[in-house]
């Protein structure tokens, strides 16, 4: 078998391509470290299933169906005369180039489609042989009232905010920038045209070459991915659907509802956590206290509060917390007392 068609026909190569996560990686990139001279089949087999994914997105039931009868009818001639003419045997590699282009498309869509079977979806044996030799992932979190700057192995930086906790390998491979973010960080991606930065936040994959983007899910119902400079592909795992995003806009998933658009947003207001600033337009004084208790790592305790009704607004940058209850509590008439990591607030 050709070495290229090996990596093709192989399912879990192919959801490695499509949908990576750490025992994948760990295999493949162990696969590479043993067969260094396979690299570069490998980074050729991952471009031409890259290219499967992108095209079956295209093409409705009814034309893969005609197109798959076009590939059976032409590959049996392609065997009969192999029959006659032992000498003239093709591999797969051979029979590939052979075909015309839209023939290909539908080759690579009925490679896909059998790779998503629930039967291919296990782990290989192989893998398993592999456990002992894991690639080594790093955790980083921060509590209430943290923040925190990491320098990625590839030179890319994250912006980590609050109750917030991003894991990602020691190493990157030669092919994959895959990692997981849950709460809110900010991203610079270097720029690597040859591997992808993936990002998963929520079963959501935020794909980059050399960019810039926020992802937020700090909101339990409502995850957001706001892109600042170039380009990103969102998409969910085990799916085929693929968003777009250009600067300026924002992908919005409601992980309740099973919901997802995307609009225009504001980034001074959805980086003002990466640049020191508390915003409020029109908040309740839950949503103040909630904002506060993270931003600060402090517990708010209310008293006669269960009349209150806020709508507040205001800017706050680089504020001590007692300064900025103190100038809260000149527009909304409430007493405070700030003791260690507890705040009272008197209605």
């Amino acid at each position: 078998m050709n070495k290229v068609e090996f990596l093709l026909t192989n399912p879990e190569f192919v959801r490695w391509v499509r949908h990576p996560d750490k025992d994948l990686d760990t295999y493949w990139n162990n696969w590479m470290e043993a067969n260094p001279d396979r690299t570069e089949d490998l980074k050729f087999a991952r471009e031409i299933v890259a290219g499967i994914l992108f095209e079956e997105i295209l093409l409705n039931a009814e034309i893969k169906d005609e197109l798959l009868a076009k590939i059976l009818k032409e590959s049996n001639g392609i065997e009969k005369e192999n029959l006659k003419d032992p000498l003239k045997k093709k591999s797969l590699i051979d029979w590939f180039n052979q075909i015309g282009q839209i023939y290909k498309v539908a080759a690579i869509l009925v490679l896909a489609l059998a790779m998503y079977l629930p039967n291919f979806l296990h782990k290989n044996e192989a893998s398993e042989g592999l456990k002992s030799d894991q690639v080594l992932w790093v955790e980083k979190s921060t509590a209430q009232g943290e923040k925190l700057i990491i320098t990625l192995p590839d030179g890319s930086k994250v912006w980590l905010n609050s109750g917030s906790k991003l894991e990602f390998p020691e190493k990157f491979s030669e092919t994959e920038r895959n990692m997981s973010i849950s709460g809110e960080a900010y991203f610079e991606v270097k720029k690597d045209s040859l591997r992808p930065f993936r990002v998963e936040s929520d079963g959501i994959v935020t794909t980059a070459l050399g960019t810039s983007f926020n992802i937020n899910t700090k909101d339990n119902s409502l995850l957001k991915i706001s892109l600042m400079t170039g380009k990103v592909s969102v998409d969910k795992k085990m799916k085929s659907e693929e968003i777009l995003l250009n600067p300026g806009q924002e992908f919005q998933f409601n992980k309740q509802q099973n919901d997802q658009w995307v609009k225009d947003f504001s980034p001074e207001k959805v980086l003002a956590w990466k640049e020191g600033k508390i915003i409020f337009e029109n908040a309740s004084l839950s949503q103040v206290v909630e904002t506060l208790e993270d931003w600060y790592g402090v517990k708010f305790n209310l008293t006669n509060a269960e009349k209150v009704n806020w709508n507040f607004s205001g800017e706050y940058q680089n504020q001590i917390l007692d300064n900025l209850l103190n100038s809260i509590s000149y527009i909304e008439s409430f007493e405070y007392e700030i003791n260690g990591k507890n705040v009272e607030l008197k209605f």
